[in-house]
């Protein structure tokens, strides 16, 4: 696949009700693809969800709780989710206090290999 690909499977994420934004990110910060409703930005969010990761990731490591799989910071307007794709790639979905958490972990969980391959 193509990295074309990448936008229209982030914008099955803006398809949930309460979902914002789904930033396709590097380890290093850099967004690699986006879709995103209203203003964001998200080169912002993408260096500090890969902040939060690694340092998240390194808190397991540390602690011998294994590899991160899933990252949920939850705010007083919303969730943001934060998951890694790859060694070198993360996903972070932004949303606000309607969105139904577990819809948005589904539709990742059904779509990850998808956007792995796209990527």
């Amino acid at each position: 696949m193509v990295q074309s690909l990448l936008k229209p499977l982030l914008g099955e994420f803006l398809k949930i009700e309460g979902v914002s934004a789904a930033v396709i990110a590097g380890s290093d910060g850099f967004v690699i693809e986006s879709a995103v409703s209203g203003k964001f930005d998200i080169e912002a969010l993408a260096a500090m969800a890969s902040t939060g990761l690694g340092t998240s990731g390194a808190m397991g490591t540390s602690l011998e709780k294994g590899e991160l799989a899933q990252m949920l910071v939850e705010l007083e307007k919303g969730p943001i989710l934060l998951s890694p794709l790859s060694q070198d790639e993360l996903i972070a979905i932004v949303a606000d206090g309607t969105a139904n958490i577990g819809r948005i972990r589904y539709d990742l969980r059904k779509n990850r290999d998808r956007i792995i391959a796209a990527l």
